[in-house]
């Protein structure tokens, strides 16, 4: 009886967030490699984590299914290479992190994370490769 309980809740649970149809279209039409996929509903938009090729993404969708904005995770060498290569060139010394990619709109910036022998930097850079510290600590 409490395993028919359970597998009920389990299964009303995992459909509690599953966007309407436009907004399932438009996310399986673009990303169809997309693994652990989660969905959460909010009142005016839906949002949907998952990783694919080596990126962690957050996407959030209006009603209509159109991407209002998106968070990416991912290694450095997936950055553009014009950027990739200005970074290396500007920050011999230090060694590349990782990279939060945020996208609002036509606006996308980058933060990017390194480090050096003494230092985590975090450098806010722009799609033309404009760089400025966003953040700076000091090694422990």
């Amino acid at each position: 009886m409490i395993f028919l309980i359970s597998a009920s809740l389990l299964t009303v649970a995992s459909f509690a967030y599953d966007p309407n149809t436009k907004v399932l279209k438009a996310f399986t039409q673009t990303f169809t490699t997309a693994e652990n996929v989660k969905w959460e509903e909010y009142s005016d938009y839906y949002s949907v984590s998952f990783h694919t090729s080596g990126t962690s993404s957050r996407i959030n969708y209006d009603k209509e299914g159109n991407i209002i904005s998106s968070t990416r995770y991912y290694l450095p060498n997936l950055l553009p290479l014009n950027i990739l290569n200005k970074l290396k060139r500007e920050n011999p010394k230090r060694e590349l992190f990782g990279v939060t990619e945020l996208s609002v709109g036509d606006d996308m910036v980058y933060f990017v994370k390194m480090y050096d022998a003494k230092h985590w930097i975090t450098l806010k850079v722009d799609t033309y490769g404009n760089s400025q510290v966003y953040e700076k600590y000091k090694k422990g």
